[in-house]
């Protein structure tokens, strides 16, 4: 038997959330490995998807959580190349929060053994969120500027690291300074404290740092009145980009941000992205991540580590404001 953490009603995470026992998997077919998993985290998406409002139509249920986290090869099955028992691997595909999973590798990121592995477990949505939104959206040089909100979130400090790494300036904006002071080590990040909407007070704090620089990106993972707090506070001519919808708010924005000044808004959801890219394009990005993570460049704060039994008190530490980092999981 297997142990996995699903939910068979919707509510809150700490509260509907159980780990149970389950059959093993059946054995690695062709092309395919069986995997131990080591530790997963626990991501705001999880916490909406357990009270249906994540991702579109609400899932089937029971639905077995999880769509990150880092394992360690244990069996091969017929026809597999480029793997081996006791490689450590990636998965991208859900649910992972299993004690035990069957994958083929084509949906494996292959890793280092000597990569810290509670950072490996976090590697598939925070840091790539990061990369791609910094990719994809706007052509930033060294010395750009870019604007974001709930930058001590994971995604938020690989999105500081990654830019700073490349010379790109980055505003930080946190509800609490304090849990904003990890950034300050990163090269061109400057810590704002702010909560809600467009303010005078915002505006002077962003054109002090910047000396009145352009802020072309900007990334938000707030909507409501945060969306346009941002909007404030870019260039014309910038984009902003929504990715996350903490405040279950649709995004507010000045039309006059976008028909005045040219203000663009986009979407991202990293989930879609690799749905779409190409096999080659997600080992390339991993790849690069994790050599990022190796390096020291991308570091992600741990607040807490749990047992499957303990799900409920390591979804109640996650859904917490104060917390300061991710929340992992595993089966011991």
């Amino acid at each position: 038997m297997i142990k996995k953490i699903q939910f068979s009603c919707f509510g809150l995470a700490s509260e509907v959330l159980e780990c149970v026992e389950a059959p093993d998997p059946d054995p690695a077919g062709a092309g395919e490995v069986e995997i131990d998993m080591i530790y997963m985290p626990l991501n705001p998406s999880d916490l909406m998807m357990t009270g249906g409002i994540y991702g579109g139509a609400p899932p089937s249920l029971p639905c077995d959580m999880g769509r990150e986290g880092v394992g360690r090869i244990i069996a091969t099955g017929p026809g597999v190349s480029g793997f081996s028992v006791g490689d450590l691997v990636m998965p991208f595909t859900a649910p992972t929060w299993q004690s035990k999973i069957v994958r083929p590798v084509k949906s494996l990121v292959p890793l280092s053994p000597g990569i810290d592995l509670q950072q490996a477990a976090m590697l598939r949505s925070g840091p790539a969120t990061a990369s791609l939104m910094l990719r994809d959206f706007v052509d930033l040089e060294t010395g750009d500027w870019a604007i974001q909100n709930v930058a001590n979130s994971a995604v938020g400090t690989c999105f500081a690291q990654l830019a700073g790494s490349r010379g790109i300036n980055t505003l930080n904006i946190v509800r609490r300074v304090e849990s904003g002071t990890h950034l300050l080590d990163v090269p061109g990040a400057i810590v704002i404290e702010h909560t809600g909407g467009p303010s005078d007070e915002l505006k002077q704090k962003v054109e002090d740092a910047t000396a009145g620089a352009p802020v072309r990106l900007g990334l938000d993972a707030i909507a409501g009145s945060s969306t346009d707090a941002l909007a404030q506070n870019l260039s014309n001519g910038a984009t902003l980009v929504n990715y996350g919808v903490l405040s279950k708010e649709p995004c507010q924005i000045y039309g006059g941000h976008l028909h005045f000044r040219n203000i663009t808004i986009r979407g991202f959801w990293m989930s879609q992205w690799l749905q779409l890219a190409e096999p080659a394009a997600i080992l390339k990005l991993y790849a690069e991540l994790a050599e990022q993570m190796e390096k020291g460049v991308l570091r992600i704060a741990v607040a807490g580590q749990y047992s499957f039994e303990q799900i409920k008190d390591a979804a109640e530490h996650s859904a917490r404001d104060s917390r300061d980092g991710k929340v992992l999981i595993g089966p011991v």
